[in-house]
Order: structure tokens, then C-alpha cells, then sequence
């Protein structure tokens, strides 16, 4: 879970796969299959804590929240969605605290005007402005092992020309790596990447799988909503069975998947959990 092993990942893996997290059963999942980082997304968050979609009712002391709760599950760095910041400069710094202390190793920070997914032309800040947040990150940061990730929405919006120009910008303005959201043409991919001298974090897009996305230049592949949207029609098929039959016997499975995740076989068979529990006169 420390902070430094995230800039060393993303140098050495290629790509860093990233999948996100959103609960303790989620957490405990990702920790069976080796991946080195994970993702605390807003959008999982306001799904899955809330029921609410992502236009931007989730705030800091929200992520916060699923950081502290989740990061020391996982144990490995966390890469947090700090929004636009939740405001303006000031506010970037505190919240930048607030992360860091928390427990991430990373926060990205994007370019629109808080709320972007009302609309899928997201509108974008002046680039004076975003430049300010990510100084004031910089700034805020109590170790350069908490990395600041600079986010543009601008493809969507003005092109790939322009996202370009901004995700430099914001390498020169010191960010630690550079996300794009949204995708480039082939020439764009070339001028980004002749030029970026800071990992490129990409989000996962249908039909695109990671090495393909390491071919054109991506250092950082992060699967935003895996988690949540995997576990969701499930859960909605069983909610469906019962309805309509009165019973799960047609959906039933073993819960002892539910409970290796958990670790119920460790707690009750551990020699030291069992000493402990006799101490305490809590075996019968």
C-alpha cells in the first residue's frame, strides 16, 4: 500500500492494468488475482454507496471515505478520482491532503467544469485554470511518492489536437502522468508520445484490450466501472429469480465462494484466532 511503489509500477509494467474497487468483497476479489494497483473511482462510488449516476454529486469526504476503508484491503496503491478538484485552486489543495492522508497513492485531476457527464461534450476550463490545480496539487502534496495525474476531457469536446496541447501543458506544469480521456487518431498517438516524457493513463474502451492500447503509447490502462458493472446483473438476476419463481433454489451456489473471500476458513481455523477465543471463553 505505500505510495512510492506506484511510480516504479508504472515504469516497469507495460501496461499497468488497473481494475477498480468499490467495496470490501470487491476489494478482497481483486486481491486473488495479483494485479498491482487499483482504482477508486467516482463513478463506482455514487453507483454503488448512493444509487446516484456520475454528474457529480460525489464529493471528497466520499472518496476519502473509500479510501481509508478500502485501501488497506487491497494493499496495494490506490489511484483516487479527485474530480475537478471540487472546486477552485484552494479547494484542490485541501482535497489533495485529504487524499494523500487517507491513504492513496495517486488522485486525478480533469479539466471541466465539475459535473462533465450531464453532457457528453463535456464544457473545459481555461488552460490557465487547469494548470492552477495541478500547481496547487503539486503544492499541497506532503511526498512526491503521492503522484498528481492530470486528466483531460478536451477530445470529446475540441478535438484530439487540442487534448494533446493540454495534456503537454500539464506535463510541463509538473503532473506526474498524463490521462486521456477519450481516444486519438493514430498521428495524434505519435505526437503524444514523441513528446511525454511522464506515463500516459488511458481508461478501458470497448473493444480494445490493454496490450493494444500499450501499443500506441499507453503506460496506464484503468478499468473504471469493472467491478460494479459486473457485479450488478447479477445481482439483478437473482433478485429477478426470487421474484418470479419464490425462491432462489434454481440460482443457489456454495457460499463457501463468499466465505473464502472473507477468510471465514483462516478465522475460525487459525491457532491464534482459536487462542484467542478461548481466552475470552468464546468457544463453546
Amino acid at each position: 500500500m505505500s505510495q512510492q511503489d506506484l511510480r516504479a509500477l508504472m515504469a516497469a509494467e507495460n501496461p499497468l492494468i488497473v481494475p477498480s474497487i468499490y467495496d470490501g468483497i470487491s476489494a478482497l476479489s481483486f486481491r486473488e488475482h495479483g494485479f498491482k494497483a487499483a482504482y477508486i473511482g467516482s463513478y463506482g462510488t455514487g453507483a454503488t454507496r448512493y444509487g446516484l449516476p456520475d454528474i457529480g454529486y460525489i464529493g471528497p469526504e466520499d472518496m476519502a471515505d473509500q479510501v481509508r476503508r478500502l485501501a488497506p484491503l487491497v494493499q496495494v496503491p490506490v489511484i483516487v478520482d479527485a474530480e475537478a478538484g471540487w472546486g477552485n485552486p484552494l479547494h484542490v489543495a485541501r482535497n489533495t491532503k485529504l487524499l494523500e492522508q487517507a491513504g492513496a497513492a495517486a488522485l486525478h485531476i480533469e479539466d471541466h467544469v465539475f459535473g462533465k457527464h450531464i453532457t457528453r461534450k463535456p464544457t473545459i476550463v481555461a488552460l490557465d485554470t487547469a494548470v492552477d490545480k495541478i500547481k496547487a496539487a503539486l503544492d499541497a502534496r506532503d511526498s512526491e511518492d503521492f503522484l498528481i495525474i492530470a486528466r483531460t476531457d478536451s477530445s470529446q469536446s475540441h478535438g484530439g489536437v487540442e487534448a494533446v496541447r493540454r495534456l503537454l501543458a500539464y506535463q510541463e506544469a509538473g503532473a506526474d502522468a498524463l490521462f486521456l480521456a477519450g481516444m486519438l487518431t493514430p498521428e495524434e498517438w505519435k505526437t503524444l508520445t514523441a513528446e511525454a516524457r511522464i506515463p500516459i493513463v488511458v481508461c478501458d474502451s470497448p473493444g480494445v484490450s490493454a496490450a493494444e492500447f500499450a501499443e500506441l503509447g499507453a503506460g496506464v490502462v484503468i478499468y473504471y466501472a469493472l467491478a460494479h458493472m459486473s457485479a450488478t446483473p447479477a445481482m439483478r438476476a437473482a433478485y429477478a429469480a426470487l421474484a418470479a419463481e419464490g425462491s432462489t433454489v434454481s440460482i443457489e451456489e456454495s457460499w463457501n465462494g463468499v466465505q473464502g473471500v472473507l477468510g471465514y476458513d483462516a478465522f475460525l481455523g487459525g491457532d491464534a484466532v482459536r487462542a484467542k477465543a478461548e481466552q475470552y471463553g468464546l468457544l463453546g
